[in-house]
């Protein structure tokens, strides 16, 4: 069963705080620039230990939370799946028992010169029809995302909800000036491109 969760960094009582971090994690949200980043960053892990802990029926400390070498999030022996994104105020956390992906997009305005480099002409076309130009792009965009996130191939540009892989499925919501799109996948060894 998938479950998500939205946390707002600047409506939270106080600072998401660092304990649960690894020292490496710890050391990579300090070298982050922006206080914003470091905080989403903090947030984005506590909120998955949260989530994992009332799944795993164990304290925040002490969930098996570990990143791959492209900072993917996993949770070795489980039987879970994780997937966190992040944008503007908002951290979305994903857990479920089958593969996910989850990518949330602060929508605002887009020239359509850029969605021509990065839209296929079919996903160009979707996003042109109709008078919601920055709604459709944004759910394309976060399709993509999305779909990486989950399956970890790519290339980005080429990932589309319009032509999903195999065994995937796409769910797009909108919330709070955010655009969302889950992407969930049959438990598989490879995913093909």
């Amino acid at each position: 069963m998938m479950e998500l969760r939205w946390y707002d960094i600047l409506q939270e009582d106080g600072k998401p705080s660092a304990d649960y971090l690894s020292e490496d994690r710890r050391q990579r949200a300090a070298a982050m620039r922006s206080e914003a980043d470091r905080l989403r960053t903090v947030a984005g892990e506590n909120l998955a230990r949260q989530m994992l802990a009332e799944r795993l029926g164990c304290a925040m400390k002490d969930v098996p939370l570990q990143y791959d070498e492209d900072g993917k999030p996993t949770v070795p022996g489980t039987g879970l799946y994780v997937s966190v994104s992040h944008s503007g105020a908002y951290v979305v956390c994903a857990v479920d028992d089958a593969p996910v992906g989850v990518d949330v997009e602060t929508v605002r305005a887009v020239e359509e010169k850029f969605m021509r480099r990065v839209c296929s002409e079919e996903e160009l076309s979707y996003a042109l029809r109709g008078g919601d130009m920055e709604r459709r792009f944004w759910e394309l965009w976060t399709a993509k995302e999305a779909i990486f996130k989950l399956t970890g191939h790519g290339p980005l540009l080429k990932l589309s909800k319009l032509a999903l892989p195999e065994h995937v499925t796409v769910c797009y919501m909108e919330r709070y000036g955010c655009a969302l799109t889950v992407a969930r996948g049959e438990m598989r060894n490879e995913w093909e491109d």
